[in-house]
């Protein structure tokens, strides 16, 4: 029969290609590593790395197992996970991420509704990066996060997420820029003009990112307004895009850089097991109900 601790050895190896790097990452040496791996290449009746040099390379059979010795060790982590949760002392203050482009109209109803039903709790909302914000909700410093999907399986760190829908982004200038004055905004103009950048999509590993040879970090939508009224673009959530049209401050522009508005994908992350938190259960229960009538 293997056990826990030879899967942990094994997929260390796999991952790392190496017995001392694996120990290094199980904070165990070497010998015991090897130790571990005899053990289940004994209960399993096969060899799993051949050695080269210093260099651990899995066998065919190997590969094959690697996925499924992957799952185990992530449904062993969701168990510990899960079991901690359920002896958690009830929350005082719950932490709240979300990115720069999530609607705020979206979030402040969900705070009207958190000061109705958890009076008694603090709540802190955080605006921040989907890379730390993950890490962040892994480590539980933070309770939830609604973050941007980059379209994977999963997220590198064992969260359990929830798509809640997608956000349209459009292209945008300054109504009264000489951007503005064009008929179209073609692929050369995207790239020779100035293009302004949320620090958020800079950082993350999105569909929104440099595409112009010049391009400038803003950490405010506030600011970038007021810097797009000068000069320059940027490819903003058109519900934000579209409240500056109508008061004559932007101006979309059609552009053969989107063929369509560019759509993307935003979850709701927590940790595992903090479903069972009464906060935690009831925050997915409204951004679930929220996300049917907003993102339509």
């Amino acid at each position: 029969m293997h056990s826990l601790d030879q899967i942990y050895a094994f997929v260390s190896v796999y991952e790392n290609h190496s017995y001392s790097s694996a120990g290094r990452n199980l904070h165990k040496d070497r010998t015991t590593v090897r130790e571990l791996i005899k053990a289940y290449e004994d209960v399993l009746g096969f060899e799993l790395f051949s050695i080269v040099g210093r260099k651990a390379n899995p066998t065919e059979r190997a590969e094959q197992l690697y996925p499924q010795a992957k799952l185990v060790l992530r449904q062993n982590q969701k168990l510990l996970e899960f079991g901690t949760a359920m002896f958690m002392e009830p929350k005082t203050l719950l932490k709240i991420g979300y990115d720069i482009d999530f609607p705020v109209e979206f979030i402040a109803e969900l705070e009207r509704r958190c000061l109705i039903t958890f009076p008694q709790i603090r709540v802190q909302w955080l605006e921040t990066n989907r890379d730390n914000a993950l890490k962040a909700v892994a480590e539980r410093d933070i309770d939830l996060a609604i973050l941007p999907a980059t379209g994977g399986v999963a997220p590198k760190f064992p969260l359990i997420f929830k798509h809640l829908g997608y956000i349209s982004y459009g292209l945008y200038v300054g109504a009264r820029s000489k951007l503005a004055q064009k008929e179209t905004f073609s692929i050369e103009d995207a790239q020779l003009e100035i293009q302004y950048l949320s620090s958020n999509n800079m950082s993350s590993d999105g569909m929104i990112q440099a595409f112009s040879s010049h391009t400038r970090i803003i950490s405010s939508h506030t600011l970038m307004v007021k810097m797009l009224k000068n000069d320059g673009w940027a490819l903003l959530p058109v519900p934000l895009g579209e409240y500056y049209t109508q008061k004559n401050v932007l101006k979309k522009m059609t552009t053969p850089l989107l063929a369509n508005d560019v759509k993307m994908p935003f979850s709701l992350f927590h940790a595992i097991g903090m479903e069972q938190e009464t906060t935690t259960k009831t925050l997915v229960e409204w951004c679930t109900e929220l996300a049917k009538s907003y993102f339509r």
